[in-house]
């Protein structure tokens, strides 16, 4: 094996400034295929890496903190769904020292059955109980720390890597991967792989690796090359099968010996064959690896094997099977699976033998019934199968819902934006729900389930566990849904982001929340701490979720006069509407400065904010006057500052939780000038609806007063500059006196970028941003300015100091309450 030289490794490790680069000079002197797959450091079948780039390994709390890291990856690597092998060496490096240790001395912590510690977090966060329960062992105080620095360490290191390292060289004795029904598809597919053309004559391949994987049903012929399967009960079949390529997958996997387990396999071997259909029929439900967190989480919530304790499962949407696909077996006769179609229905059989499963309209069905008021007839014709119905009366019975309830919506009740869903929700639950009198909210699917299981699951003991978006915790349509229906006890939950469903776009939380119906509690009272998974085995952090009322959102914060005077309104920055039979926004209020628009009042509609010269073309703007423009600037700032991402998407924004100090208005007023979403402009002439309009820019920051000392370098502009007719915002930032050390810069900076512009304008296009006036818009002149790639440092610069403005602003988004 190929070695670099002691010295040349020393060198490399003396310049490495990051672990990335103490990486590559182990590699390189090691001759190590650069894996770095499955986010490990640096992956061999013989020696699992972890690297640093600068620890003391002699403090036994480092040593255990890297370790812990490193079992991380060994528990994947045991459970999970890859056909790595599990190295028998883990080898923990950083510039200085490194490390062995035998990968089986760990195992009765990295295997923890009984989950003691939290698996989800990021490896390089590991649990702070693993950490400190390896701490304790022996084991970690008598693992050497080489010094690699010193040449006789080095040289005992190096002799003991490469015989690890080696091929030829018999390793100690290892740990193996385990087959379960979460990953048995996988470790098929695997197997399928090596073995596959050989067993396909007669039985599918999935019989033979179903006989396989167990005690006592295959003989091994090494001297004739084949291996002889029992594929029934005393049926013997032999396949042609080198006996090195069986001895390495024998030599990766734990033959399985638990029989519950192997019964859960055989119920489910049908799902082998049956990829296509499975895919088809549930590539837009919810995603396999989320569904098995959900049942992890119930089982962290409920107990292990909740099935022996009494409770039954009900899914109403069942689908394809999503939510119970990694249920094991022996919880199937403890289940009822009920959904719309009948071809559902049978696939849901084929897959879940013991299950009931059932076609049912749960919004339809048997609804006169459950919400009769008076005396009904002894027999009733219920759709609902006697058996649950039996179950349901039963007092001793605990339930379960496990729901991925739909969210169609009707449109009749307002304006119907793209494909209409109108027939979706005409259902018996909302005709039961407008008679008590809900309103709005009766109009989606999903709250027309949880308006039924309300009512279905009264005064029994019940957890429901649901996947769905996060509107219903704190939207503004949803109010009534959480004032008069969900009042229960939050217990536990996840959220992961929509784009790991296939087919879907957008970048939203979708949520796992798990809630006791039994506990009455408002969710104005309680606080929702959510677990963020980035992929499924990958939690990165806690989303916390305060349920306020929509009394203290901020779209209610503002003043919103009364707008009468008709005005062109305004698509984007110079783009004027045009008089049509549509719901054109075209009036104004009286002192209009200016529009601000601000639909919506989550963080998805960040978009939908801007400062426009006339009324937004559509719904969701307001104008700005001199009475609430503090306001305005405040919302509009507080609404583009925050970065949206796929985790706060539908957070609300809030009415500030303090009186806000006048420099923080300020601040908002600089920043929001000088913003892209600032698309305030000046134009003369404007026609429409057969009128003449001038626009003015009331968002013009600098005084008459100084652009006449200023150079004006075209005529027919210069000649606009007449009167003294200051614009409003040039006379407000007049009267300040609180001015932060971030804004003072900016106001410098804008005061030259401005004069270059009037000095120049000669050179800019200006036709082209309909620039006619000496009260051009920050949007026109920015712009004008771009097009010719005139002032490019002088612009880089500023944006420097805007976004340095930002950095400061940002946090006072969450100080200050507007933001959770």
């Amino acid at each position: 094996m190929y070695k670099l030289s002691r010295d040349k490794f020393i060198r490399d490790l003396e310049k490495a400034k990051t672990e990335d680069e103490v990486r590559y000079a182990y590699a390189k002197a090691y001759d190590i295929n650069f894996d770095s797959s499955d986010k490990h450091d640096l992956y061999t079948p013989q020696i699992l890496f972890e690297f640093k780039y600068d620890k003391n390994f002699e403090n036994a709390k480092t040593k255990a903190t890297i370790l812990a890291q490193a079992l991380y990856y060994i528990r994947r690597l045991k459970f999970g769904i890859t056909d790595k092998p599990i190295p028998p060496v883990i080898c923990l490096a950083d510039v200085n020292e490194a490390a062995f240790t035998d990968t089986i001395s760990w195992k009765e912590l990295y295997t923890d059955a009984a989950e003691k510690y939290d698996w989800d977090v990021a490896a390089s966060n590991p649990d702070a109980k693993l950490i400190a329960d390896i701490y304790a062992t022996e084991a970690l105080r008598s693992i050497h720390i080489y010094k690699i620095q010193l040449d006789h360490e080095y040289q005992s290191f190096s002799e003991k890597i490469l015989n690890y390292l080696n091929p030829q060289t018999k390793l100690a004795f290892g740990d193996k991967k385990i087959i379960t029904e979460d990953n048995f598809e996988e470790v098929y597919k695997y197997w399928e792989h090596l073995f596959g053309e050989s067993v396909r004559n007669g039985q599918k391949p999935s019989k033979y690796f179903v006989a396989d994987i167990q005690e006592g049903r295959t003989i091994v012929q090494k001297e004739n090359g084949k291996v002889l399967f029992r594929i029934g009960e005393s049926e013997w079949r032999d396949k042609k099968i080198l006996a090195k390529d069986y001895e390495y997958f024998w030599n990766l996997y734990e033959k399985v010996t638990n029989p519950f387990i192997i019964r859960g396999i055989i119920s489910k071997v049908d799902r082998l064959t049956d990829e296509y259909l499975r895919r088809f029929h549930g590539e837009f439900f919810t995603p396999l690896p989320f569904a098995k967190k959900g049942l992890e989480y119930i089982e962290k919530t409920i107990g292990k094997s909740w099935w022996k304790q009494g409770y039954k499962l009900w899914d109403m949407a069942a689908g394809t099977g999503n939510l119970q696909y990694y249920l094991p077996a022996e919880a199937w006769q403890h289940c009822y699976l009920s959904t719309l179609y009948k071809e559902d229905v049978e696939h849901l059989q084929k897959l879940f033998a013991d299950a009931t499963t059932f076609q049912y309209d749960y919004l339809n069905d048997d609804v006169e019934y459950l919400f009769a008021d008076g005396q009904l007839p002894f027999e009733l014709n219920w759709k609902l199968p006697q058996k649950l119905r039996d179950d349901l009366q039963n007092k001793n019975n605990k339930w379960i819902i496990l729901i991925n309830p739909p969210f169609a919506t009707s449109q009749e009740a307002g304006t119907n934006h793209g494909r209409s869903k109108k027939d979706a929700s005409n259902t018996k639950i909302r005709s039961v729900m407008h008679s008590q009198n809900l309103g709005e909210v009766s109009r989606e699917l999903f709250s027309q389930f949880i308006f039924r299981i309300d009512r279905e699951f009264n005064n029994k003991p019940t957890h429901l566990c649901m996947y769905s978006k996060l509107k219903y915790l704190n939207a503004n349509n949803d109010q009534l849904l959480r004032d008069n229906i969900f009042h229960f006890q939050f217990e536990k939950g996840f959220i992961f982001s929509i784009e790991h469903f296939q087919g879907t776009k957008g970048k939203f939380p979708v949520g796992f929340l798990i809630w006791d119906l039994n506990k009455e509690k408002k969710l104005e009272e309680q606080t929702v701490n959510l677990a963020i998974y980035e992929e499924e085995n990958l939690k990165i952090g806690i989303k916390v979720i305060v349920n306020e009322s929509r009394d203290g959102f901020l779209s209610k914060w503002i003043d919103r006069p009364k707008a009468t005077i008709e005005f062109p309104p305004f698509k984007s920055g110079i783009t004027v509407a045009v008089k049509s039979n549509k719901d054109v926004r075209d009036r104004i209020s009286e002192n209009f400065l200016a529009s601000l628009m601000c639909a919506g009042n989550d963080l998805q509609h960040q978009n939908n904010t801007a400062l426009l010269s006339g009324p937004y073309v559509s719904a969701g703007a307001l104008s700005i006057t001199p009475a609430n423009f503090e306001q305005s600037m405040v919302v509009h700032a507080v609404r583009r500052i925050p970065k949206a991402n796929w985790i706060n998407d539908r957070d609300q924004f809030m009415q500030p939780n303090c009186e806000l100090p006048k420099e923080f208005i300020t601040d908002c007023v600089v920043w929001n000038l000088f913003s892209s979403s600032n698309q305030t402009v000046a134009m003369k002439d404007v026609q429409y609806n057969g009128k003449t309009f001038q626009v003015h820019n009331h968002f013009f920051p600098f005084l008459i007063s100084e652009i006449k000392n200023w150079k004006i370098s075209d005529s027919e502009i210069a000649i606009t500059l007449t009167g003294n007719d200051e614009r409003f915002v040039a006379t407000w930032l007049q009267n300040q006196t609180e001015f932060s050390d971030k804004a003072l810069p900016i106001l410098a900076k804008a005061k030259e970028i401005y004069e270059y512009y009037f000095t120049n304008l000669h050179q800019l296009r200006t036709p082209k941003y309909k620039i006619q006036t000496w009260d051009a818009g920050w949007w026109q002149i920015r712009n004008a300015i771009a097009d010719e790639n005139l002032a490019d440092n002088m612009l880089a610069d500023f944006k420097i100091l805007h976004n340095n403005l930002k950095e400061k602003l940002v946090k006072q988004v969450y100080e200050f309450g507007f933001l959770s």
